[in-house]
């Protein structure tokens, strides 16, 4: 909520307290105003060597006229300006700053927010509609900023246990079959890899995806590699001395 403007007899007492030369701060504290206010306030009225309340207050009264022209409406040459800017796809924040110091040839006090306001407007605030389109993320509205916590972002693998909750004998790598898996993608997403790696044994188990890294190729990746994991298992096993021989695994 915007802060109450300052009344002139606000404004003759920071002229008093400029007198006295004091600092913002000691104004800001007497008036009950943050001295933000107060600096921001002496500063647009030409600085402690040039204040008067009067002229002050004047300016503040001709500021809140309504109805008022917007920047750009009053100034067609910086409206222009402005809009060939943007369609050079230079930033706000880079318009602002060339503008105050003349990189031009035009000089001009403007914030790159009046400039997003405008830019946001659509054609209402002296600008052209469509500008949004040289920004660098193109949004055509603003995103709204949320205040607050930020709401938890839900997962798009749905309900699931996190890692954290893994058991200790898991954390600990005391016991086998306890399997971790990760998916290697290569470079320009050309190549991918399934791995599963025990953290006990630090087994590692490799799998390729030539048909890509989709749901259904990494699953029946998984899958072959839980079957080749079974298989050398089974191999594994010591045999009696009446087994058939089986195939072997290398």
């Amino acid at each position: 909520m915007p802060a109450q403007p300052l009344s002139a007899p606000e404004r003759e007492e920071i002229r008093a307290g400029i007198e006295r030369c004091e600092t913002d701060s000691v104004i800001a504290g007497r008036l009950g105003r943050h001295r933000a206010t107060i600096n921001a306030e002496i500063n647009r009225n030409g600085g402690r060597a040039r204040y008067t309340a009067t002229a002050a207050q004047t300016r503040a009264d001709s500021s809140r006229a309504r109805p008022k022209a917007t920047r750009f409406d009053a100034d067609p040459v910086l409206a222009a300006h402005v809009t060939e800017r943007l369609e050079a796809k230079d930033s706000p924040m880079t318009i602002s700053i060339e503008l105050a110091r003349g990189t031009h040839g035009l000089v001009a006090s403007l914030s790159h927010e009046c400039i997003y306001q405008a830019i946001y407007a659509h054609g209402r605030r002296g600008l052209r509609a469509g500008l949004h389109e040289g920004l660098h993320r193109r949004r055509r509205c603003r995103k709204h900023r949320v205040f607050g916590p930020p709401a938890p972002k839900k997962s798009p693998l749905g309900l699931f246990n996190p890692i954290s909750l893994r058991p200790s004998v898991a954390l600990e790598r005391g016991e086998v079959g306890h399997l971790e898996g990760d998916l290697i993608i290569g470079a320009a997403n050309a190549s991918a890899l399934v791995t599963l790696f025990d953290r006990a044994s630090r087994y590692l188990w490799l799998a390729d995806l030539p048909d890509g890294y989709h749901a259904d190729g990494t699953l029946a990746a998984v899958c072959e590699i839980l079957d080749r994991s079974q298989t050398v298992t089974a191999a594994s096993r010591p045999r009696h001395v009446d087994d058939h021989p089986g195939p072997t695994v290398d």
